[in-house]
């Protein structure tokens, strides 16, 4: 009895850590999206754009995994471990979901870009282009240091995160191109549509894993 009753604090702790994460990259993401999707806007930045749709993307995801942790801490005492884990991938379904519906998003503004790409770089791009790499980087870190103790909801977090990262990487790689080769404007596009079918790889991944997870 006392064993189960100590294993029970134990998740409690973890998901609490859990929890104390989720709230810092929320508050690291939603500055880090609001520079990005103003500053692609102003240069008409397919890549910085998508990234700051996908920035905002993974505010929400992040919202639902602090939400869900929130729920189990406040109502612990009422819920078996079994159900507290299906409501951890119930959540982890929504952000598949949601990762899903923005990447369609993406794809929709990549094609809607490539027969006439208008990429402005400036030192502006890069710069945002280049935080967005660090903030991403480091968000990616802060949700993926205890890998061993991940479940389905904090990994679609990460997931959301690390695509972020994927098209932080790929904005620097268009922006520097256009820069050197403003004929290679095109190269923004294809970078964009490339993100995309990556992220959306991922994210029937997390649909299948969260939806086994919710009905074991």
């Amino acid at each position: 009895m006392g064993g189960n009753h100590s294993h029970h604090e134990h998740v409690h702790y973890h998901y609490h850590a859990q929890e104390k994460s989720t709230q810092i990259v929320v508050l690291i993401s939603v500055f880090a999206m609001i520079m990005e999707l103003t500053v692609g806007y102003t240069t008409h930045s397919i890549t910085l754009i998508m990234d700051g749709w996908h920035m905002l993307s993974h505010v929400l995801v992040l919202l639902l995994a602090w939400g869900a942790y929130l729920y189990i801490r406040v109502r612990g005492k009422e819920l078996t471990l079994s159900k507290q884990k299906r409501i951890l991938a119930l959540s982890g379904f929504a952000s598949a979901i949601i990762l899903m519906v923005v990447t369609c998003f993406m794809i929709y503004e990549t094609l809607s870009q490539f027969k006439k790409p208008k990429v402005s770089v400036t030192i502006y791009s890069f710069v945002v282009a280049v935080f967005g790499l660090l903030i991403n980087g480091l968000s990616a870190y802060v949700l993926h240091r205890e890998e061993e103790k991940m479940d389905v909801n904090i990994y679609a977090a990460y997931l959301h995160v690390l695509s972020d990262v994927v098209l932080s990487c790929f904005a620097l790689i268009s922006l520097t191109v256009v820069y050197f080769m403003p004929v290679a404007a095109w190269i923004d596009s294809v970078l964009g549509l490339a993100g995309s079918l990556i992220i959306m790889r991922w994210g029937v991944g997390l649909i299948r894993k969260s939806f086994h997870d919710a009905l074991s």
